[in-house]
């Protein structure tokens, strides 16, 4: 093969048009050359993924798949192969219905020299304009993304400078695939700094331990979607945080100890409050730097929460802040017993209440709020009062109670029950929704572009969480399950009616014959031809 000429497939059912075409001109001198050609459609695609031609010849009616059909299944896989269809005269008008699909263009049999040689030589201008802005949108694309963590990282900074709506930059997250849940953020700031026993550093020095840090960081992080790392214009390391799930307290010593022991180095760590709007980015970034600034006082080498800093409220009722409040909610709701058991036993620790003095009143005060809670969460999944309180007065027994090792006992008692009924509601409605999407599976079936990511849209699911309970439910993958009926399907109609294999595909939602043809093997252990003699 000649570099720089375009290549040409032709592919017909006629051995003489074959011939003709390829003798009725000097291809190679308007810079072409033929590299294969195909009696039929399906033969024509697999030359098509072998040689990968510029521009196909094809005739539109040809035994098991017609031209237009075939144009259509190669645009779907190289859009940039351009396709000219051959007609006779009494095929025209059906011709013209290949215009819609995107074929180049199409002439009438006999083949004419003249009108050919034209076709090509404008087709080779187009082929080579289209290739010089190919080539200039990828340089463009190149620089965009050489550019990307850069945009992304000014895109954060404004996020914590700014107050934003979720919906003012949703589109710009979705861009930089930044996961944001707009229900619950909160941000902690990480200054790493040189011990005082080391010589002093230059800027070089600094700007290497601030990447080693991010990267240390970023890594440990690295399987929480929620999680986004990043630099400030300080150069402080910023960790946004929007996964109530995870132990961010936890996390951040566990990163504090990592990069003292790793790299050396001192670590201060400010952390602001968590809030259920991204329009509080701002605050809480602004309250972490502010507790970072509190390791003057403090001293490095530590995680300063700006609560521990900016109030003096007495623990008792500082445990039980709306933020606080919000968790153990979650808690309940998420079915984390044991979280919400922790909960309970550090409020209703004496070495909490202590600061108070012990008393009947503050420990009923507690344990209200506490009820408030659990009720909030029932009315909030709709679960009667009396499936929870039987005598449905839920802070009678509070009342009643006077001794708090009875109390706590009490309330560990009411939200265990209460978590155990939301996972048993729980339960009953993942049943129900599988249920539902095998229905709608069944009822859409002739559909193409039935999948799973489809499918999660549509019930409003993530995909991810869809295949873990689809699989849990039924004991087949999405996509099993898909095949499995598609193929019962098909058998049924192959068995039952005088359907040819193309029109079975369509019914069973399987655009491409031949990969239906293929799929129906590798089901049965047969080819269709073959199935079709074994049930006559």
């Amino acid at each position: 093969m000649h570099d720089g000429l375009l290549k040409v497939l032709i592919v017909d059912d006629e051995h003489l048009v074959r011939n003709l075409l390829r003798h009725c001109l000097d291809w190679e001198e308007i810079g072409y050359q033929i590299v294969g050609e195909a009696s039929n459609a399906h033969e024509a695609l697999d030359l098509v993924e072998q040689l990968r031609p510029d521009v196909i010849f094809t005739d539109i009616y040809m035994p098991f798949m017609d031209g237009l059909e075939f144009g259509r299944i190669v645009f779907e896989r190289h859009p940039y192969i351009k396709i000219i269809v051959l007609t006779g005269y009494e095929e025209f008008e059906y011709a013209k219905k290949s215009v819609k699909i995107g074929i180049s263009d199409f002439l009438l049999k006999p083949i004419n020299d003249d009108e050919i040689r034209k076709v090509l030589v404008n087709l080779k201008e187009k082929i080579e304009a289209d290739r010089h802005q190919t080539a200039e949108y990828d340089r463009m694309k190149k620089q965009l993304e050489d550019n990307l963590p850069y945009l992304k990282e000014r895109l954060l900074n404004k996020l914590i400078h700014n107050s934003y709506t979720y919906k003012d930059i949703k589109q710009q997250l979705e861009y930089f695939k930044i996961i944001l849940n707009p229900s619950y953020v909160q941000i902690a700031t990480i200054e790493p700094s040189w011990s005082e026993t080391s010589n002093i550093p230059g800027e070089e020095e600094y700007l290497m331990l601030n990447m080693q840090c991010i990267e240390l960081v970023t890594k440990y992080f690295r399987d929480d979607d929620f999680v986004t790392v990043f630099f400030d214009s300080n150069q402080n390391i910023i960790i946004l945080n929007c996964e109530p799930d995870i132990d961010f307290s936890d996390c951040l010593e566990a990163i504090r100890t990592l990069l003292i022991n790793k790299l050396k180095c001192q670590v201060s760590i400010g952390v602001g409050n968590t809030y259920d709007t991204v329009t509080r980015i701002k605050t809480s970034y602004k309250e972490a730097c502010d507790a970072l600034n509190y390791k003057i006082i403090a001293g490095k080498n530590q995680v300063i929460n700006y609560n521990d800093i900016s109030f003096s409220y007495s623990k008792a009722y500082n445990t039980m802040q709306n933020d606080n409040l919000d968790g153990l909610a979650f808690n309940i709701k998420a079915g984390l017993k044991k979280k919400a058991s922790d909960y309970i036993e550090a409020a209703f620790s004496e070495e909490n209440l202590s600061g108070n003095g012990i008393n009947i009143n503050s420990i009923r005060v507690l344990a209200s709020s506490i009820i408030s809670v659990v009720l909030n969460v029932i009315t909030e999944l709709e679960i009667e009062i009396p499936v929870i309180f039987s005598d449905n007065q839920p802070f009678e027994q509070v009342f009643k109670i006077d001794t708090l090792p009875e109390m706590k006992k009490y309330l560990l008692k009411l939200t265990g029950a209460t978590i155990n009924t939301i996972l048993s509601i729980q339960n009953k409605k993942v049943n129900q929704v599988i249920e539902d999407i095998k229905e709608y599976l069944h009822n859409n079936l002739s559909h193409p572009e039935l999948s799973l990511s489809n499918t999660a849209k549509r019930f409003y699911m993530n995909a991810s969480y869809l295949s873990r309970i689809f699989k849990q439910e039924t004991g087949f993958t999405f996509v099993e399950y898909l095949t499995k009926i598609r193929m019962d399907k098909a058998i049924k109609l192959i068995k039952e009616t005088n359907l040819k294999a193309y029109q079975v595909a369509d019914e069973v939602g399987i655009s491409n014959p031949h990969y239906f043809s293929i799929c129906f093997k590798k089901w049965t252990g047969v080819s269709i031809n073959d199935f079709k003699k074994a049930n006559t």
